[in-house]
């Protein structure tokens, strides 16, 4: 199967016109051998996207993102890689061959989803007609005009246990497909099947490539619970999916931002108002697939939920998610008793437009929620008020963000820096502290970490330097992980570092390669050996004084620990390992 797959794949990216793809989505201008526009990923007003049609490779500078034409597919439609592959070969014409089981599961789910967009006209059908009346009712207290009303595709489920079900057997559907998708349910005793959903107002989910993968139902009585989402089936993951992001996406990135609300009501409502860059979550907590989803089409975040306390949890669980993703987000908090609908309907856009331009960051809604609770006047005020802060902080991934936080807090509150930081470690070892994420890489920004990258990035426009840096160095010299990976991945083949992405296993590698092939060495043809060479003395130089470094450190605390044979020892390593020390100069560049 992979055989057929990387023919396929490799045929594909021959036949495909990379600069007429992205111009699909993108102005391009021509500039030398490449491309140049305005970046489909992030907000800019300079050109930093740039196409290279020969290598057949794309590259952002302001967000980084970067790869190949099954790249730019699958994150402009959030499609799998296999979706990327079937959508790319029907655009160049290449047949792909398919197992017995594999075509069976692709006619499955193709079949799935006809039935439900079928679903979908049918519930649009119902609202229109005489069973609509009640839900046409309710749009029409909520003040949801027809424009909006079509736009969403907004539908009623007939009260009726089996008029889907009798509909949809109509059109030749079966019973078992209908049940995987979530459209039916079997009855006890396993004697026939009913209609999942009833006498709700039905809100189609719809996927990036708007096809309706699912449904919402907000009941029209006093049924419960109130909003019911169909199960999960091969076509719908709600833990991966965000209410109305397939027509928020383009105000998205027009305004920079994304809003997130919580729900059905809510993004309609929103969207109406104009406030177009507004999406939801499927009645489930925000989950990391959804933060990372987000990323791809926003810089920056913000979270409005109800003000009441099952919101206010929701907004203090999920934000630690933005923080691990390093999506900066802000809380906006609205007036106690209203939601985004009602706040809308009542006070308008333009005072809530006001509410998300004075959202709270991170940082200060968690300390306005602990000063909720905690009285920091007093002193077991203050100490139940850090205690609640600091697992927060202690779950900030970027080192830097979390110092700058520690430093606020203990400035604000007067409160000594160190004072705050050894609480943190012994919550850490209670098990009450989150746990500090590693850093990225513990050389980046050293003198080791530029000789690393210098190298990396000849070894990917001059494959003859690969040859050089395998005679000096292995795989193990480069510590950043990043480098390690292109390293291993260089060092093991001689081909054009464009064929090479396939066998990097991460994303984050595949980005760094991208952005190296586009990237200028900045080094003069004539001095390219000189370079490489001082470079990889440099490599040699630091291992030996980081190892003097540890060594040094060892042999002081065996002398303050009085261990004469250790010292001895510890002596004798450091005068060998001096000996071997390489003359200190720096590698040209």
């Amino acid at each position: 199967m992979r055989d057929r797959l990387g023919a396929a794949r490799d045929e594909i990216r021959q036949r495909i016109n990379l600069v007429e793809l992205v111009s699909q989505h993108v102005a391009l201008k021509k500039a030398g051998r490449q491309y140049k526009g305005l970046c489909p990923f992030h907000q800019e007003k300079t050109p930093s996207f740039h196409v290279d049609p020969e290598r057949g490779l794309y590259y952002c500078f302001g967000c980084h993102a970067g790869g190949d034409a099954f790249d730019f597919v699958m994150r402009t439609g959030n499609l799998s890689f296999p979706e990327a592959l079937e959508q790319l070969a029907a655009r160049t014409g290449v047949r792909l061959e398919r197992s017995p089981e594999e075509a069976q599961d692709r006619s499955e789910r193709e079949q799935m989803l006809r039935a439900l967009d079928a679903a979908a006209a049918f519930y649009r059908e119902q609202l229109a007609g005489d069973a609509g009346q009640v839900a046409r009712a309710y749009l029409e207290r909520r003040g949801v005009d027809a424009q909006t009303r079509e736009r969403f595709g907004l539908g009623a489920a007939p009260q009726a246990w089996d008029a889907l079900l009798r509909h949809l057997r109509g059109r030749g559907y079966p019973v078992a497909l209908l049940e995987r998708a979530g459209l039916v349910q079997a009855r006890s005793g396993g004697e026939g099947h009913f209609d999942f959903l009833r006498h709700r107002l039905i809100f189609p989910i719809q996927d990036l490539q708007d096809r309706t993968v699912a449904f919402g139902g907000r009941a029209l009585d006093d049924a419960t619970p109130k909003y019911l989402n169909s199960r999960e089936s091969p076509a719908f993951n709600k833990g991966r999916m965000l209410y109305a992001l397939n027509w928020a996406r383009e105000a998205i990135r027009e305004a920079g931002e994304v809003v997130i609300v919580e729900g059905y009501m809510d993004v309609v409502t929103c969207h109406q108002s104009g406030i177009r860059h507004a999406v939801a979550s499927l009645g489930t907590a925000l989950t990391p697939d959804h933060v990372l989803l987000l990323k791809r089409f926003a810089p920056r975040a913000v979270v409005v939920y109800d003000p009441d306390a099952a919101g206010m949890a929701a907004s203090e669980r999920g934000l630690h998610l933005f923080e691990e993703a390093e999506l900066p987000v802000r809380v906006a908090a609205l007036p106690q008793g209203r939601d985004p609908d009602s706040f809308l309907r009542q006070e308008g856009p333009e005072k809530f437009r006001t509410i998300l331009a004075t959202a709270l960051s991170m940082f200060d809604y968690q300390v306005a929620q602990a000063l909720s609770r905690h009285d920091p006047r007093t002193l077991e005020g203050k100490i139940a008020f850090v205690d609640e802060l600091l697992p927060v902080l202690g779950s900030v991934a970027n080192p830097v963000r979390q110092s700058e936080y520690l430093r606020a807090l203990a400035e604000r509150f007067k409160v000594s820096e160190d004072a705050l930081r050894q609480r943190l470690v012994a919550l850490r070892r209670s098990g009450r502290g989150a746990a500090k994420p590693p850093e990225p890489s513990a050389v980046q920004g050293t003198k080791r970490f530029r000789a690393e990258r210098l190298l990396v990035h000849m070894m990917v426009q001059a494959p003859e330097a690969r040859k050089v840096v395998r005679r000096d160095l292995s795989v193990e010299d480069f510590l950043d992980p990043l480098h390690r990976n292109l390293a291993q991945v260089l060092l093991d083949a001689d081909a054009p570092a464009e064929a090479l992405k396939d066998r990097l296993a991460d994303q984050e590698s595949v980005a760094l390669l991208t952005r190296l092939l586009f990237d200028p060495l900045g080094v003069a043809e004539k001095d390219e050996e000189k370079v490489l060479l001082g470079n990889i003395a440099t490599l040699r130089r630091v291992e030996v004084e980081e190892r003097l470094r540890e060594l040094r450190q060892r042999l002081a605390e065996a002398e303050a620990a009085g261990n004469e044979e250790e010292v001895a020892n510890l002596q004798r390593a450091i005068w060998a390992l001096r000996s071997q020390e390489p003359r200190p100069q720096e590698a040209p560049r």
